[in-house]
């Protein structure tokens, strides 16, 4: 009998198939945690609604199909965008006007757009 000789994956680690999952490169594993840890972050901060689209985004970063996972990649980007410069705007309002609302609604508008954009 020939000793089985099995193909040696040289692509980057970016795109390596990952040990967790197949058909999920460590790509979508990296940036699924860090989606994950965001969403612990908002939590932390009160932001229970950004901390729920940034919970799902990365929970199905984790599936299987690769499309459905980069789809919620890109999602979970702009969320996490969209929170923090809504953070950043806030502070910035709050100094300048002493109410930081408009800048959650900017920071908002930013999440909303980019995803209707990456829909589109």
């Amino acid at each position: 009998m020939r000793p089985r000789v099995t193909k040696v994956d040289d692509r980057h680690f970016w795109y390596r198939r990952s040990f967790f999952g197949e058909n999920i490169s460590n790509g979508n594993w990296i940036i699924a945690m860090v989606l994950l840890l965001s969403g612990g972050g908002a939590l932390q901060q009160g932001w229970i609604v950004t901390s729920i689209g940034l919970g799902i985004a990365g929970a199905l970063g984790f599936v299987w199909n690769e499309a459905v996972a980069k789809t919620a990649t890109i999602v979970g980007i702009w969320l996490a965008a969209g929170a923090g410069s809504a953070w950043v705007l806030g502070l910035a309002c709050d100094a300048m006007f002493g109410t930081a609302a408009i800048g959650h609604a900017i920071g908002l508008v930013i999440a909303i757009a980019g995803v209707v954009m990456t829909i589109d």
